[in-house]
């Protein structure tokens, strides 16, 4: 191989560059679109078995008192008034522990919490609000904490992952520039 001038091998170093930035432009294309369908099917997944996870858009085939006992349990307190008669306060108490025993799995952070609430709302059902609310509110007090502990945990984890997401489409459009000087100086 003859020897090569200074305009030789800043076009041989010009043409591994470009071939190295196209291999990371094309690792940031695929783990980007391998991340949107990724999402798009859990999204689907959930859509299809009707989860709505803390948000309140569920399907407009869930009756509104089931949505207004999930907001209690996601963002609210649950409550049983003192309007209602007995057995409705019972089954009021029934179907909000029936609700966040179904919505929990066994390792769900706050399933004791919740669970140690919504046991002392059925055990006290027949109290008037202020009693009631007197033996519940140290349970529930520790319900609503865990309940904001998850929410800032999620929070923070979408928070990060857009970061991280901006950090590698600011990579990514930082090589594209430096791909297209090169390409411009090559004269392709």
């Amino acid at each position: 191989m003859p020897p090569m001038g200074v305009a030789g091998r800043y076009e041989e170093y010009s043409k591994k560059e470009v071939q190295f930035i196209e291999t990371e432009l094309k690792d940031w294309f695929l783990q980007r679109r391998f991340a949107m369908e990724r999402n798009m099917a859990l999204k689907k997944a959930l859509d299809d078995n009707n989860f709505t996870g803390l948000s309140m858009a569920a399907s407009s085939s869930v009756p509104d008192a089931q949505k207004v006992m999930w907001s209690d349990l996601v963002q609210g307190k649950p409550e049983i008034e003192d309007s209602l008669s007995t057995n409705a306060k019972q089954m009021k108490a029934d179907m909000y522990t029936k609700m966040f025993k179904d919505a929990t799995d066994l390792d769900h952070p706050c399933r004791i919490a919740g669970s140690t609430y919504m046991r002392c709302l059925q055990e006290n059902f027949k109290e008037k609000s202020q009693a009631r609310q007197m033996k519940c509110l140290p349970s529930f007090d520790t319900f609503d904490a865990c309940r904001k502990g998850i929410m800032q945990q999620q929070a923070q984890a979408m928070e990060n992952a857009l970061i991280k997401q901006d950090i590698a489409d600011r990579r990514a459009k930082a090589l594209f520039e430096r791909r297209s000087i090169l390409l411009d100086t090559q004269g392709c």
